[in-house]
């Protein structure tokens, strides 16, 4: 002989106890608003579900920002890197390529002078 399981036996006492909750939840905020719609005059009601009905998506604004904020704010930071400044090299100026001679004497001959560089390099560290 066959048994046949009943919807009882087949789910599980936590699914069974949970929808008895959402019911009586249900009941008790129907039976609550009823008393409330009675008692309150209009202005007041639609001043409250007004403020229920924008302050639920702004709650959920409000709590999507505050998701985010600790969502960056726990992210490992990255150390900043140490800067290192690049060698400037500087050329200072120099004589003219072609500078003269002067001996007094207007016969002689121009004369090149070798020209002299000097180098200086600033914040090798090396």
């Amino acid at each position: 002989m066959r048994r046949v399981q009943t919807t009882y036996e087949s789910e599980p006492v936590g699914w069974r106890f949970g929808r008895f909750v959402v019911l009586l939840g249900v009941v008790f905020a129907v039976t609550g608003a009823v008393v409330v719609t009675q008692r309150f005059q209009p202005e007041t009601l639609a001043l409250i579900t007004g403020v229920i009905i924008a302050g639920i998506p702004l709650l959920a604004i409000v709590a999507l920002f505050g998701f985010i904020t600790l969502k960056i704010a726990s992210r490992p930071r990255n150390e900043p890197q140490q800067m290192t400044i690049p060698p400037i090299i500087m050329q200072l100026p120099q004589t003219p390529q072609n500078a003269l001679t002067d001996n007094g004497y207007p016969w002689d001959i121009p004369q090149r002078q070798p020209a002299t560089r000097s180098w200086d390099v600033i914040g090798d560290e090396d």
